[in-house]
């Protein structure tokens, strides 16, 4: 399947507000890549990879504090 949108986010204080996106967009017709639906299992960070660039359009949900994990070597 392809998508029109993706939706990035942190999983700690990100999840309701793009699973809100998420669902309002799928009721305005948009095809929506949401990790949760879409990935089972496998590389997680390679089919993320391709998603995005398959995707039209990406949007970023930047909660408070989301970005200070980046920091982080692993991350």
């Amino acid at each position: 399947m392809s998508y029109d949108i993706f939706i990035s986010y942190r999983r700690e204080g990100g999840f309701d507000t793009a699973a809100l996106l998420c669902g309002r967009l799928k009721d305005a017709g948009y095809r929506v890549f949401f990790d949760v639906e879409a990935l089972r299992s496998g590389r997680f960070n390679a089919a993320l990879y391709c998603e995005i660039e398959r995707c039209r359009d990406f949007i970023v949900v930047l909660t408070p504090g989301c970005l200070e994990r980046c920091q982080n070597e692993d991350d």
